[in-house]
């Protein structure tokens, strides 16, 4: 009797004690909240706009290397004769150009910082049809595990010229991809579609002088992580603000696109008159709120 009273209150010590434990085991042991959950925000939303953050980024950065081969081309005398409007973007890597072969690889490698303290990794592959870039001109940009701000982005896009003029100064891009991978902070979701740009310069002989109408439109269908399928269109013309990105601002300063999914419609709405990555969300007939995508870069 007293040996079966010794087990049994060992037994309660030790069921009291495991009890005690439950609550700072749970405590420790919870997930921390997705962006979803974290800012009340729909799924697929953070992945459109990421996309929209780095494939201009990735525009910017060709565009920039099809202006110095440009430049290259022309002869010193002509380099500085206007002002490069996507100057300064993916400067820390290095560059390995083969003319015969018309191809430009930046290496960022493991990793640096550019100009404006940024930093990027991995490399991205350029090869061009035409170093002046004129009408008709085709690229094709490998992405190899590039990351910029946290987000990564990687495979092919192909860019054509399709622009009406031969001005160096007005022109027009189709931009076109097949199951792009973006990546944010482990999630990874496929983008298919196209997106055409259009900028005009004006005044560009120095940034405090130069003008820029920036447009660009997106058809977009992407798959996040579970298999969800969602669409994205632009409803009007997305512009960009020259100033804005002299602060590396990269999201469009006015304009707005639907996301689609089986479940809602969603409108983001870019129009908030700041260079900063605040905009607006509505679903459905839902009152507007407000969403800082500063948060996942």
């Amino acid at each position: 009797m007293p040996h079966s009273y010794t087990i049994s209150k060992a037994k309660l010590f030790l069921l009291l004690a495991l009890t005690s434990l439950l609550p700072s085991c749970k405590t420790c042991c919870d997930s921390p909240p997705t962006i979803e959950e974290a800012y009340n925000i729909p799924k697929g939303v953070k992945e459109s706009l990421a996309y929209e953050y780095m494939i201009h980024e990735v525009e910017g950065i060709v565009f920039n290397m099809l202006n110095s081969l440009h430049e290259r081309d022309q002869g010193e005398i002509e380099t500085h004769a206007d002002y490069n409007i996507f100057a300064g973007r993916g400067e820390c890597a290095t560059q390995q150009l083969d003319t015969d072969l018309n191809l430009l690889v930046l290496n960022y490698s493991d990793g640096c910082t550019d100009d404006f303290q940024k930093f990027r990794s991995g490399s991205i592959e350029i090869s061009y049809t035409d170093p002046l870039d004129q009408i008709g001109n085709t690229l094709q940009v490998t992405l190899d595990n590039y990351r910029f701000s946290g987000l990564g982005l990687e495979g092919q896009i192909r860019i054509e010229n399709i622009s009406q003029t031969t001005s160096t100064d007005a022109k027009s891009y189709s931009i076109g991809f097949t199951n792009l991978e973006l990546s944010i902070n482990g999630e990874f979701s496929l983008h298919t579609g196209n997106r055409i740009v259009e900028y005009v310069k004006e005044d560009g002989g120095q940034y405090e002088t130069t003008t820029l109408e920036y447009r660009t439109a997106n058809n977009i269908e992407f798959e996040i992580s579970g298999g969800q399928v969602f669409s994205f269109e632009t409803a009007s013309t997305n512009i960009n603000n020259f100033d804005c990105w002299l602060n590396q601002q990269f999201l469009p300063k006015r304009g707005n696109f639907l996301l689609k999914s089986p479940n809602q419609d969603i409108e983001i709405d870019y129009d908030t008159g700041l260079c900063d990555y605040s905009l607006t969300i509505q679903v459905g007939n839902e009152e507007p709120k407000a969403f800082d995508l500063a948060v996942i870069l």
